[in-house]
């Protein structure tokens, strides 16, 4: 091993052992100094909050909206300008009165991110105005851990002739309460911060501009840097959101309900009692723009629904006119249930509310990005009319260079491509996320196949990445991770299948980027979590009485059983994932030249895959059991269970793989379904079996009811709303990125395309287009993009191949650089069902 090499990615050395360490020391035992160490502040910069607010050492403010304000002087127009900033919880950044943007991104506090925004279009020679409006939760959510009210903001300026000024947060800002924001405010739910009330009455109008009177404004009280909840400072690792503004595209339905009354601190309670007031008495498809409600009774509220045409992440955007004291209840929903936007009692608030000022209203939710297809409002206004000049979002998403396409003869997989495809867009975030509208959390076992679906969509790692770090920071001192982070919402265990994922998932990250910079940084913590679960090996070898949340998949849920994991005792899938997480880090300590960790974790792992075989199998059902408990086999057979070990435990020539094939996918036997989470790697076991054919067909049929809803997104279950045991509706996720297998799947089957080398420089082409006519697209690869068109026609397969710069392709035997090429292969020689997984395919 050479301790001084770098990651492929051009990285510093991973190691810096300095002039008298021997070649030969491990690097485990040493890091290089922080990066982030020589980022220099000035002296004055300083974190700041409201006085009144600013302390320590108690109980902290809640819901604390507070506005900031620095005007400073330039002789000169200046040549470039920047801002380092981040806020504790939340900040939306003007300069001169123009919108910049929002941040930070989501970071644990001991690491925290801040951005950096280029301003130098947006200054002027004389009076510059720095303003900000940021938010402190006062608690924890599911994306932020909450420590004290924080702003910290630094701009640099160059002027002409190569003079620099810099102008940080100090007591000589300017701070003001934000008054039009309700304080009592409730959470949208316990992942996320406070629903907005918003009193456009007591909104003061122009205070982000220059020249505004700030006089009445106090002076902002200043606290150290060094001695901050914030031990280091570091720049944000992705890329700053990419914003645009939508449109409603029409008003599909309208009608009135019941009022109730309920105080302002449980708004939710009363938006979820007039649910069932409801009454919708007229569909149609108006124009949204200009749309009029007019005055509704005493005691009544009118209902009209916007249509975004499809769901999207953003930030309201409302322009009405009305009376003063006329109030918008808006309401968001990702899919109607019989023309009503509903709410979950239990996790789902997803609501704002806006109280109208006299005249023209024009408001933009600050912090709460909602992800939704229909807005619905309900308008109380017994004074007048109320006009919806405007509705509309800003949207918000991960910007991305490029992305894949693909397009074949069949409409309905058409279509499945893009909801997939626009799913994975809404959750990704500043991080991977569940759900961008009722958790908005990165999750891991969520985070490691959407990682793995966007290497054949962007081809982009840099989420992946931090994925990786973040959940690394999570790591308590035995060696569990946490399932979601950053997270301070503690209301649940760690998953221990998570941690698994985690160790798993940098396999992929090398496999996909050919990076190794990232398994040799983490080695040391990858050590620690495979320790972890030492403590719960029974004397055959067998994990055992694992403690916490025993989630592996939903199954069939909600509407269907479970698999049954539940019980404790012995879990054949934690088992298997158990077994992969080993022979990936035996795989990584053999290439870091760790050979010690390397024989224990083979050892481990023969016993353990010896145990499985042995104790877990159900000779009756030809299968593997769900698990033991108190020594007694489960009844219940799987295809999570029994998809990991396909991939995990049994080659094609092992005689028991047919057999569970049989048993499991082709309706032979009562099975527990996987869930969309689950299907990436039901795909991945049978297509290493000669079975992707069956695959293919299971997808097509699973993803009909989305497709047969008009879904734009993929859900997170099998079914989306139903019907609890007291006969309420609730409703599951409707945008859920676990469900997007179909982006590997597709390209993988009918274009053919299988990486062969990492991040895709070396590929393998064997399209299979079934009862398809034709398909082609453009993948996407951390390497390039591949253009592939394949069409069937007599035999054969007519193929126009494209070869990105420094890339191989190979088809048919030959090997093809880059390039554009025509070629003709027999469709006879692209058969599935004698597929070898050996021929480019990368589990």
């Amino acid at each position: 091993m050479n301790p001084m090499r770098t990651s492929r990615s051009g990285s510093a050395p991973v190691s810096d052992y300095g002039p008298d360490m021997p070649a030969s020391a491990p690097s485990r035992f040493f890091r290089s100094r922080p990066a982030h160490e020589s980022i220099s502040w000035a002296n004055e910069t300083a974190i700041i909050w409201h006085p009144s607010e600013a302390e320590t050492h108690y109980e902290q403010p809640k819901n604390s909206f507070c506005r900031f304000r620095h005007t400073f002087e330039l002789k000169d127009r200046p040549e470039h300008g920047s801002i380092r900033l981040f806020a504790d919880s939340r900040y939306m950044l003007y300069v001169n009165g123009r919108y910049v943007g929002r941040g930070p991104g989501r970071s644990d506090p001991r690491w925290q991110y801040y951005d950096s925004w280029d301003i130098s279009d947006l200054l002027e020679a004389g009076a510059n105005t720095i303003a900000v409006l940021a938010l402190h939760f006062g608690y924890g959510t599911g994306q932020s851990m909450h420590r004290i009210p924080a702003l910290l903001a630094e701009c640099a300026v160059g002027l002409t002739g190569g003079d620099r000024i810099a102008t940080g947060t100090s007591a000589k800002w300017k701070v003001s309460l934000h008054p039009a924001y309700e304080r009592n405010a409730p959470r949208i739910n316990g992942c996320q911060g406070p629903i907005e009330i918003f009193d456009s009455r007591l909104e003061d109008d122009g205070w982000m501009n220059p020249g505004y009177d700030d006089s009445d404004w106090v002076t902002a009280k200043a606290r150290s840097r060094k001695l901050s909840p914030f031990w280091n400072l570091v720049p944000r690792e992705i890329a700053l959101p990419e914003e645009a503004s939508i449109s409603a595209v029409s008003v599909i339905n309208r009608g009135e309900l019941r009022e109730r009354d309920e105080a302002v601190g449980k708004l939710h309670k009363q938006l979820l009692a007039e649910q069932g007031e409801i009454s919708l008495s007229e569909y149609g498809d108006w124009q949204a723009s200009g749309y009029r409600v007019p005055r509704t009774e005493a005691g009544k509220a009118a209902i009209v629904t916007f249509d975004f045409g499809r769901l999207e992440v953003g930030y309201l955007q409302l322009e009405a006119s009305g009376a003063s004291g006329d109030i918008l209840d808006i309401v968001y929903a990702e899919e109607l249930w019989q023309g009503r936007a509903l709410l979950n009692a239990d996790n789902n608030r997803s609501i704002d509310r806006i109280i109208m000022r006299e005249g023209v209203n024009r408001v933009e939710i600050a912090f709460g990005y909602k992800a939704c297809r229909y807005v619905q409002i309900r308008v109380r206004n017994p004074r007048g009319e109320v006009v919806f000049h405007e509705v509309g979002l800003r949207t918000r998403y991960y910007p991305v260079k490029r992305k894949s396409e693909f397009v074949c003869s069949d409409d309905r997989l058409n279509r499945l491509w893009e909801i997939s495809a626009h799913t994975l867009r809404c959750c990704m975030q500043d991080g991977f996320l569940d759900s961008p509208s009722r958790e908005q959390q990165q999750w891991m076992g969520d985070g490691r196949v959407q990682a793995l679906f966007n290497y054949y969509y962007t081809g982009d790692s840099k989420l992946h990445a931090k994925l990786l770090r973040q959940f690394g920071q999570s790591q308590d001192w035995l060696g569990m991770t946490t399932s979601r982070y950053p997270d301070d919402h503690h209301n649940y265990p760690p998953i221990p299948s998570f941690c698994l994922q985690w160790v798993s998932s940098f396999e992929e990250y090398r496999v996909y980027t050919g990076d190794t910079g990232l398994e040799t940084e983490w080695w040391p913590n990858i050590v620690n979590a495979i320790r972890w679960f030492t403590a719960y090996l029974n004397g055959q070898g067998l994990l055992e009485h694992v403690p916490y949340w025993s989630f592996i998949d939903w199954g069939e849920l909600p509407n269907g059983p479970a698999p049954d994991v539940g019980r404790g005792g012995v879990l054949t899938a934690l088992n298997l994932q158990y077994l992969e997480a080993l022979h990936v880090a035996s795989g990584m300590a053999e290439r870091l030249g760790d050979m010690e960790a390397c024989n224990v974790f083979r050892s481990i792992a023969n016993r353990l895959a010896e145990a499985i075989r042995l104790i877990l199998w159900d000779e009756e059902k030809g299968a593997y059991a769900e698990c033991i408990v108190d020594g007694k086999m489960s009844d219940k057979i799987s295809e999570v269970a029994n998809s990991l070990a396909l991939l995990h435990l049994h080659e094609p020539n092992d005689d028991r793989a047919p057999r569970i094939v049989e048993n499991i996918f082709t309706g032979g036997r009562p099975v527990i379904k996987a869930s969309p989470y689950f299907m990436i790697y039901v795909y991945r076991a049978l297509d290493k079996h000669g079975a992707s054919g069956l695959a293919f067909d299971m997808m097509r049929r699973r993803y009909d009811a989305m497709l047969d809803a008009g879904a734009t997104t993929t859900w997170e279950n099998w079914d989306l709303f139903y019907k609890t045991a007291s006969g309420d509706v609730h409703f599951k996720s409707a945008s859920h990125a676990w469900a997007a297998m179909p982006l590997v799947c597709l390209p993988e089957q009918l274009l053919g395309l299988r990486p062969g080398d990492a991040g895709f420089a070396r590929v393998t082409i064997k399209p299979c287009l079934y009862d398809l006519e034709h398909a082609e697209g453009s993948i996407s690869t951390p390497n390039g993009t591949y253009a592939i068109a394949v069409r069937q026609a007599e035999g054969l397969y007519r193929i126009k191949l494209s070869v990105p710069y420094g890339c191989e392709a190979r088809v048919g035997g030959r090997f093809y650089a880059e390039g554009q090429y025509e070629l003709e292969i027999a469709v006879a020689d692209c058969d599935r069902t004698t597929y070898s997984h050996d021929e480019g395919s990368c589990s």
